[in-house]
This record gives C-alpha cells, sequence and structure tokens, in this order.
C-alpha cells in the first residue's frame, strides 16, 4: 500500500476570514495552510449522503467491516512518520510525546476491531415469566454519528469515536476543531485510502457555528469532546430534538500523595502527569494533595525536577520536552489564573511566566503553594503546565477536597499500601483511579473511560465504547405453543386471575413452604 502524499494545503489554526480558516504552528508561528469552511449546503448535503450511505454499511456485515479496519491499521502504520509530523506541527510538542499519542491511535484501531464481535454479539436472555417464548438482544446503530473533536489530541481524541461509530454500521460526520484540521485533514485521507465506502465517513471544517448547523441536521447520535462550557451547549442543542449525546468534557483531576509514598518516584510521575502537553489534557493533574509529613521535600523534588527535565521550545527544537500552548485564548487563561492566584498570596516555587519561544505561547512549568480554594485557579480548569500543590492532614481531608469539585475524571493516589490507595480509590468520585501512575492509563483502550458530574456522561474505548455507538433492539420469537400467548389476551377471566395469582404466590414468597402455601390456596 502506497503512502499519502503530504496535502497540498493544511487546516488551519484558528484564524478565519470569511470561510477561509489559516492553520499556524502554535510553537513557531509558522503557517500551515488553509482549508474552507463548510457552507449550509455542503452540511446539508454531507447529512444526505451520510444517511444515504449507512443501510448498505451496516447491511455490509461486521467481517466486512473488520477486513476494511485492518486496511485502515496498516495505512496508518505506513504514514506513521507523516502522522508525527503533522501532530508535532499542529501541537507544538516534541516528537516523544507525538509518538506516544500515535501508539494510543493505533492501537485503538486494533483493539475495536479486534473486541467488536464480542461487543456487538447477539445474546439471549431467558425470561421465566413466558418460558415458551425465545428472546434475544442485539446492538443496533444509530445510523449518522456526528463527532466533533478538539485540538489539544488531534489524533487521539479523534480516532477513538470514529472508529467505535464506525465498527458498529453507523455512518460518521468529523467536525474537528478548527485550531487543530491539520491531522484530521491526514486521518480523513488514511480513510479513504483504506477503502471505506463513500459517504460512511466525511469532514467538514469550520467553528462553533458549523458544528451548531451539523446539530441542527438531526444526526442520530453526537460524540463532543471539549470543554465543560461548550458541552453544556452541544447537549442543550441535542437535547432540544432529544438527540442522545456521549460528552468527554474537562475536569481538574487530583493526585493524592500519601505519607508512605517513594517521593523520589512520586515527583517525578506527577510532575510528568501535570505537564504533558504543556498541561493541555483534560486527565492532567491540576490539583496536588500531599500529606503534611512530606509536604515540603515533595514540593522541593517537584522543582528540582521541573528544572531538570522540562526545557520548553518548538517541538521540532534539539531539547524540547514541553510546546507551547495551542490558543492564544488558553494562554490567557493560564496567565490570568496565576497572576490572580499570587495576587491573592500564592507562592511560585518555580516558573510563573512566559517562555521564549517564536510564537509567543511558551509558558514555563510553574509550580504554585499557598493557595486557597477560592482562587479561580484552584476552582477551574487551568489546561496549562501549572500544579498547585496543597498540604493535608489526613486521607480524609484528601478525600473531601478531592470530591469538593463538581468534576472526576480520573486521580491518582502515591502510596507504598496497595491496600490504602484502593480504600482511598473507593471514595473517590471519579470514573477512573492510578495508583502510583497518571494519564498513562487512558492510553490503553481496554478500560473504558466515564467522566462523572460536570466531566461528561456515556463511556469511551473498549466494549462499552462500542455499545455506546448503538442501542439495545431485542427480539421474541415462540419456541413452542404460540397459543400460551394467547392466554394472557381477551376475554378475562376469573380462572386466569386464579391462575396468575398462585404463579406470583409460588414464584416470589420469601421461602418454600409459603410457596407451596401459595400454589395451593384459592383467592
Amino acid at each position: 500500500m502506497t503512502s499519502l502524499s503530504t496535502p497540498a494545503t493544511f487546516p488551519s489554526n484558528g484564524k478565519q476570514a470569511n470561510n477561509v480558516i489559516a492553520a499556524y504552528s502554535p510553537a513557531t508561528g509558522r503557517p500551515l495552510g488553509t482549508v474552507t469552511a463548510a457552507t449550509p449546503e455542503e452540511i446539508r448535503a454531507a447529512m444526505r449522503r451520510a444517511r444515504d450511505a449507512q443501510k448498505a454499511w451496516f447491511a455490509a456485515g461486521l467481517p466486512y467491516r473488520i477486513a476494511i479496519f485492518k486496511q485502515w491499521q496498516n495505512t496508518l502504520q505506513n504514514n506513521m512518520e507523516l502522522i508525527i509530523n503533522a501532530v508535532v506541527n499542529e501541537r507544538g510538542g516534541p516528537p516523544f510525546e507525538a509518538l506516544v499519542e500515535y501508539w494510543a491511535s493505533i492501537e485503538t484501531i486494533a483493539q475495536t476491531r479486534r473486541i467488536a464481535p464480542r461487543a456487538l454479539a447477539p445474546r439471549e436472555v431467558f425470561t421465566p415469566q413466558v418460558f415458551w417464548m425465545k428472546h434475544w438482544v442485539t446492538r443496533q446503530p444509530y445510523g449518522v454519528v456526528l463527532v466533533i473533536s478538539p485540538w489539544n489530541y488531534p489524533l487521539y481524541l479523534v480516532l477513538p469515536p470514529i472508529a467505535e461509530a464506525l465498527i458498529a454500521g453507523n455512518t460518521v460526520i468529523l467536525k474537528p476543531s478548527e485550531f487543530s484540521p491539520q491531522v484530521a485533514e491526514i486521518v480523513a485521507k488514511t480513510i479513504q485510502e483504506a477503502g471505506f465506502p463513500p459517504g460512511v465517513f466525511q469532514m467538514l471544517h469550520g467553528r462553533g457555528d458549523v458544528g451548531a448547523a451539523l446539530i441542527r441536521e438531526k444526526p442520530d447520535k453526537i460524540s463532543f469532546t471539549g470543554s465543560v462550557p461548550t458541552g453544556r451547549k452541544v447537549a442543550a442543542q441535542a437535547g432540544e430534538m432529544l438527540i442522545p449525546v456521549r460528552l468527554e468534557l474537562g475536569a481538574k483531576d487530583a493526585a493524592i500523595v500519601l505519607d508512605d509514598a517513594d517521593l523520589d518516584f512520586a515527583a517525578h510521575g506527577v510532575l510528568w502527569g501535570a505537564m504533558f502537553n504543556a498541561g493541555q489534557t483534560c486527565i492532567g493533574i491540576e490539583r496536588c494533595y500531599v500529606s503534611r509529613a512530606v509536604y515540603e521535600p515533595f514540593v522541593q523534588k517537584l522543582v528540582e525536577k521541573a528544572e531538570q527535565f522540562i526545557k520548553v521550545g518548538p517541538g521540532e527544537a534539539i531539547g524540547t520536552t514541553m510546546g507551547a500552548l495551542t490558543t492564544e485564548a488558553q494562554y490567557q487563561i493560564v496567565e490570568s489564573q496565576v497572576r490572580e492566584a499570587v495576587e491573592q498570596g500564592a507562592k511560585v516555587r518555580c516558573g510563573g511566566g512566559p517562555a521564549d519561544t517564536p510564537s509567543g505561547r511558551g509558558y514555563l512549568p510553574t509550580i504554585l503553594t499557598d493557595v486557597t480554594p477560592d482562587m479561580r485557579l484552584m476552582r477551574e480548569e487551568t489546561f496549562g503546565p501549572v500544579l498547585p500543590v496543597i498540604p493535608v492532614d489526613s486521607d480524609e481531608e484528601a478525600i473531601r477536597l478531592t470530591n469538593s469539585l463538581p468534576f472526576g475524571i480520573t486521580v491518582s493516589i502515591w502510596t507504598r499500601s496497595r491496600e490504602r490507595g484502593l480504600h482511598i480509590g473507593r471514595l473517590i468520585e471519579t470514573g477512573h483511579v492510578s495508583l502510583n501512575d497518571h494519564i498513562l492509563a487512558h492510553a490503553v483502550p481496554q478500560t473504558p473511560w466515564v467522566g462523572v458530574k460536570e466531566s461528561g456522561m456515556g463511556s469511551s474505548h473498549t466494549i462499552e465504547g462500542i455499545q455506546e455507538m448503538t442501542y439495545p433492539k431485542s427480539y421474541s420469537v415462540p419456541r413452542f405453543l404460540p397459543i400460551l400467548s394467547s392466554l394472557m389476551w381477551y376475554p378475562y377471566a376469573n380462572w386466569k386471575y386464579a391462575a396468575l395469582l398462585r404463579i406470583i404466590r409460588f414464584g416470589y414468597a420469601p421461602n418454600l413452604w409459603r410457596r407451596l402455601m401459595g400454589l395451593l390456596s384459592g383467592r
């Protein structure tokens, strides 16, 4: 299979004049190319094509779809270098982080095709009430799935919802972020190269108005990944038309460092979990609660490791370990949260200001202490390379503070005691718990990911993620004597009432004696 050629023009990084979107590297400001935002006519036409293609795509059968997925995996593998370079250009981060994103993404495709037969297999159900009937449940695709993806992981947060929807027999329309459509263009080309039928997958560029217009065309399911405020808007618009949604939203996830933790190991892991992708990770560590007994040594180790390991710069520059913030708006959020916290008494232990990058959007890895719960830095998602560290006097206080915010995707607990860590984890209101690790568990598509509270609804990854793109459809067929069903029909008679009463008494009485008495007694 031949590799893809580099697209003649790449999509944008946010600057839009009329319907033209121009892309720029967030690290260097270098122009990457342009694409055109979809018009209302193109949006309507794409939805018609998706609906026309869906029935044939589903009818082709799961073995056919799995075979197409195998070709798609091969196409992604053959174009690994092109994809990684595009991720580096569009995210502005180092190649190693782009490679991690690619690894998680291609494993998602492989895992999806492996588990699809199990996720979509018919399931027989025995019902003792009507034992003469055979019942089974199948998984039915919704139809057309609209996928709206974010900019922070332009490959990994795009591929899973597309793969889950397509393998289940849906067709997909992708609306990538206007800040990261370059990688989405390459994803679309790999799908085309793999041999997916026309209309099964389509991509439309644009900003929020295009996403809203696509929702107005009434897709059968929406998968949205992004911020909580935008997620609310998507859910509200979808709710007006009763369109089911899956939301993967933001968070302010915590790390809890206990007094028995290996401090050097924990500091290394917490720092990476907070600073990976310049902190632009919905499951990144944005709060760190540390046992007071080890608080100061832990903070000192964090600062030392930040200064030792993190060098901010363009991803393609030698030695860069952290890139720039992707958008100017995100840079302003990070800068303002840190500035306000310092004005309110927080202490900067390292960082706390801009880094020298060509684009002007680099921000130094920042460790803060003396923060308070009322600071905006502690109440809202930061989405940047900033880590506030808070001392706690007990495990119970750490649990209470972690649960105090209306978010919950993941939490990490750093301890030498597996039992103690799991006990704390069971009490945290979150969709995932990690012991002595953070972020990496999200890169394995074998476990479901769920956001609780304001961090989302619905599941992604593994069997639950595929089934999220379907609804259960049940069947009932007589095994024998279909006339038995007619005994429930008109006319009602006293003997029917008495017989059903005996059945209920026998089936649900609390012990055998009362069951037998219920079977033998009359009304």
